[in-house]
């Protein structure tokens, strides 16, 4: 250990540890890197022929940081990610960055001269060394990955999908329940299926029901599951041990079934596998005990009482002159002054898990760490930018936006200038969260094409997508959208502004419900599915409407799935045509498209593989994204309707203004710019009502009395909704959200 302490000890050596490590060398800092496993780890444990992006996860809107010729190095276009390991690994020796490999810290203490003692393994020499450093820098990912705590030597198990062709030839075991097991099980089932395999994958994972696939995986986990035929169930199943057999070769024993009988031994039932045919996605975690014995906690906080990592503006954890960067920040952490406050109170900060985000975090660092080291008591940093000579200078935001701009769409979501004024439409890309991202035109009387590579509108890294995936086609009838042979398919989201027409062969999806229609006979039915591919029911559609979703007055497709709104969808049966309108769920209803393809209309919404977009006809529209699909319909009420709620209630009701509920015996004031349902809801009454919007068809009553008291007649959405969902006339009926009163009404809720 030295005696002369470094300026800065960095452990991490990813993309957050490298740009601390290069702009603390451009300072003139003291500098070093602990990597227990080497540098750009991550990246390199990405999946074979990755390609990144500097626009992955919305990174667009922000800039590179801008530094001296090092950081400079770290500003990249699109690249594979074996390159980019090479290139940066590259930097780090062209430059003599100094980094220790195969170190893993293991406590900090610190010294009386304020200064870090930094303890760590050695795992090369398998010896304890020790480090002296007047400022630390944890950049150390998202966690480490977990391991199997099973006999034996789970040395050559995978904890990642690489490849999905060594899989091939020989069956396959995937272990896990969460998202990246579901992407490996469809990517070796797709390889299995290409190569014409007969052997299957093999998913094993430990709760009894199938793992809750994201609702963005589950139509393709539903084709691969169906079409491929190739993907084994093994609920309730776990690793038991790492078993030698008769050849000598070590293989994973994985515990499938166990049966208990009276009087007898229980029995069970293993299925080996050999260890390199098995794919462990059991993810990773936070080293929480390992930070709470540094002394830096997480804390349960916030607005909405989630658990984070806690740190000021600095990005310095609450023990002095130690740091986090990186991916250990993301999704969001805390922000506070006062690390003694109450939790609930810390500021909660998104924070984008991408390269750029690292990168700026690790130059921020640094130059806090170097104006410290200059004795400054009051730091100010500023992020200067790359990109033209006129950009200038942008103060880091410390991931929050100034008050002046808060009302303001994000800037990635307004192109500054359109590309083609000629063009027939534009396709404009929706981030999760609702951020318009980017703006595509449409060709005029020709395809616009969309895919991984070599398309009009290509996403390299969306390994969902084929490489031409779908395309909008402009023509005399309009624009029409198509699937172009996709192996994961395009999905168009079902408006609530109007009904569809769909036929005998068509696939809905409604929450992580899968819907396939038929026809026998002239008569329409629908058969049900769930994501695992097993048949619920076979229903059979007559002429009329029915409202289907979690708690429908029609059909209850799965009360226990979260995703469902209560009433999700209607289906008519009218004049021999089968319609679908979305209720205006709050995770929409998805219709595959087939076929000559789908006319789409303004602010039409469709999915291919991972990415969201809305078509626009508009030239200078800025669209309303909406949300995207959440992991439950469970929400609250939007906040706009809550505050006008709270700023309604005890204002004091218009003179008249009275709505008597017959059949519940109470009479309540109703105030200006309120719903009768508005009014119900403030005063506690028990009414039923979901979208607020007319379109559900939860909320209707008969008015009784006082109809002339109305503010206006039901239009022609509320009339439909009343006629098709409630099976009642506009008139006499009208749905309690839509309706508001100038003077007493007398009504009944049907």
């Amino acid at each position: 250990m030295n005696s002369e302490p470094l300026d800065v000890l960095i452990v991490g050596g990813g993309p957050g540890g490298t740009a601390a490590a290069f702009r603390a060398r451009e300072l003139g800092l003291r500098a070093l890197i602990l990597e227990y496993d080497d540098l750009m780890k991550r990246i390199r444990d990405y999946s074979k022929d990755k390609l990144i992006l500097p626009g992955f996860g919305g990174g667009d809107q922000m800039r590179f940081p801008r530094g001296g010729d090092l950081v400079s190095c770290l500003c990249f276009d699109p690249i594979d990610k074996d390159d980019m390991c090479a290139a940066w690994k590259g930097f780090h020796r062209r430059h003599d960055v100094e980094s220790h490999i195969g170190v893993e810290l293991t406590g900090l203490e610190r010294r009386a001269d304020g200064a870090w003692r930094v303890a760590a393994w050695n795992h090369a020499e398998r010896c304890d060394a020790a480090y002296l450093a007047r400022h630390v820098v944890l950049a150390i990912g998202r966690g480490v990955p977990r391991r199997f705590d099973i006999p034996g030597n789970t040395d050559g198990i995978a904890f990642r999908l690489a490849d999905a062709e060594t899989y091939v030839g020989r069956p396959a075991c995937v272990i896990g329940g969460g998202t990246s097991a579901a992407e490996a099980v469809i990517a070796v089932s797709n390889a299995k299926a290409a190569a014409g395999d007969p052997t299957a994958v093999y998913w094993a994972y430990r709760g009894d029901r199938m793992p809750r696939v994201s609702k963005a995986l589950a139509e393709i986990f539903f084709g691969a599951y169906v079409g491929n035929g190739n993907i084994r169930y093994y609920p309730k199943s776990e690793p038991a041990a790492v078993v030698t057999a008769d050849d000598h070769r070590e293989y994973l024993s994985l515990r499938v079934d166990r049966r208990s009988m009276e009087g007898r031994p229980s029995e069970t039932v293993h299925l080996e596998f050999p260890k390199d045919c098995c794919i462990a996605c059991i993810g990773e975690d936070i080293p929480e005990a390992l930070l709470a014995d540094l002394g830096i906690r997480m804390a349960v906080g916030g607005p909405r009482d989630r658990k984070r990592m806690v740190v000021n503006r600095y990005l310095e954890t609450e023990q002095r002159n130690v740091y986090l960067a990186g991916d250990i920040l993301s999704q969001a952490y805390f922000e506070t002054g006062d690390f003694d406050a109450d939790p609930a109170g810390f500021r909660e900060v998104k924070h984008r898990g991408n390269i750029k985000s690292a990168l700026r975090d690790g130059v921020l660092v640094a130059q806090v760490i170097h104006q410290r080291l200059q004795g400054k008591t009051e730091i100010d940093v500023e992020i200067e930018e790359a990109g033209g000579p006129d950009e200038g200078k942008a103060l880091f935001d410390f991931g929050v936006c100034p008050p002046e701009a808060a009302a303001q769409p994000p800037a990635a979501s307004l192109a500054p200038e359109r590309r083609a004024r000629d063009a027939a439409g534009y396709l404009v890309r929706v981030l999760p969260g609702g951020v318009q991202d980017d703006e595509y035109p449409v060709r005029p009387r020709s395809a616009t094409t969309i895919g991984r590579t070599g398309c009009d509108v290509t996403i390299e890294s969306d390994t969902l997508l084929s490489d031409r995936h779908a395309s909008i086609s402009h023509d005399d009838d309009g624009v029409r959208l198509r699937d172009d042979g996709s192996a994961t398919g395009v999905f168009l989201r079902v408006p609530a502004t109007r009904k569809l027409e769909i036929d005998a062969g068509d696939v809905v999806q409604a929450g992580r419900q899968f819907l396939l229609f038929g026809r026998d006979n002239g008569a329409y039915s629908f058969t049900q599915y769930d994501t695992a591919g097993h048949e619920i029911r076979r229903q059979e559609l007559e002429d009329g409407t029915i409202v289907l979703g979690r708690k429908a007055p029609d059909v209850n497709l799965d009360e226990a799935d979260g995703t469902l709104s209560r009433r999700h969808m209607a289906l008519s049966v009218d004049g021999g045509k089968l319609l679908i309108k979305d209720l205006k769920s709050v995770n929409g209803t998805f219709l595959r498209v087939k076929g000559s393809g789908f006319p789409l209309e303004h602010g039409d919404r469709f999915r291919v593989g991972q990415q969201h977009f809305i078509f626009s006809d508009h030239a200078d529209a800025v669209l309303d994204a909406g949300h995207m699909p959440s992991a439950t319909a469970e929400t609250a009420e939007p906040e706009s309707r809550q505050g006008t709620l709270e700023m309604n209630v005890g204002t004091g009701a218009m003179s008249g203004a009275v709505v008597t509920f017959r059949n519940l015996g109470k009479s309540i004031p109703v105030s200006p710019g309120q719903t009768i349902c508005e009014a119900a809801e403030a005063h506690g009454l028990a009414i039923t009502a979901e979208c607020h919007s007319g379109i559900c068809g939860s909320d209707p009553i008969r008015i009784l009395k006082g109809r002339e008291n109305l503010v206006a007649d039901a239009g022609a959405g509320e009339a439909e909704t009343l006629e098709d969902i409630c099976d009642l006339e506009a008139g006499d009926c009208r749905l309690a959200c839509m309706a508001r009163v100038k003077g007493p009404v007398e009504v009944e809720l049907v």
